[in-house]
């Protein structure tokens, strides 16, 4: 049985982008020095509801964020041009085309990826990046689709394809 609950276990991640920690830093840090201002000027009922807002609103905020845009990421012990090769015909029946940065719209997630597949169907992002201090190439989803069923099973067809069999 540990074995069945093994073979179903997938080999994606949930990544969190650098600007969302970013931004929630950047956030909290405001509300606490609104707040510290407010005492300062001697409004102690906005000290009091920054406090409120700030001990639940940055925490709100990045769970929400994290969770209606996800970040998919697959690691892989093997060459960029093999990963690359294997997800593009594992992503034929979405219609695959090349895309930049710039149309991903979180340049800096995908900073170092070559190439970037703009997926129609489910509508997705898909990037390969190497990384230059080790042997992995990790293969990145950045959802667009609603669709929870389809990116299931499209992560799932990309890891039989790319992740070798053992």
């Amino acid at each position: 049985m540990s074995e069945a609950a093994g073979a179903a276990r997938s080999g994606w991640t949930r990544r969190v982008p650098g600007t969302a920690v970013l931004l929630f830093f950047f956030l909290s840090a405001a509300l606490w020095l609104a707040c510290v201002l407010s005492y300062q000027f001697g409004q102690p009922e906005f000290v009091v509801a920054l406090l409120a807002l700030s001990a639940f609103f940055p925490l709100a905020w990045l769970g929400i964020g994290l969770r209606t845009h996800p970040v998919w990421a697959l690691q892989i012990r093997a060459e960029p041009a093999s990963v690359a090769g294997a997800v593009i015909e594992a992503v034929r029946a979405g219609h695959p085309t090349l895309a930049s940065r710039s149309d991903v719209g979180r340049g800096g997630l995908f900073r170092g990826c070559d190439p970037i597949l703009r997926i129609q169907e489910p509508s997705c992002f898909v990037g390969i990046y190497r990384s230059p201090l080790d042997s992995l190439t990790t293969v990145l989803l950045l959802p667009r689709s609603r669709d929870r069923v389809a990116l299931d099973r499209f992560r799932a067809t990309i890891e039989t394809r790319v992740v070798p069999s053992r």
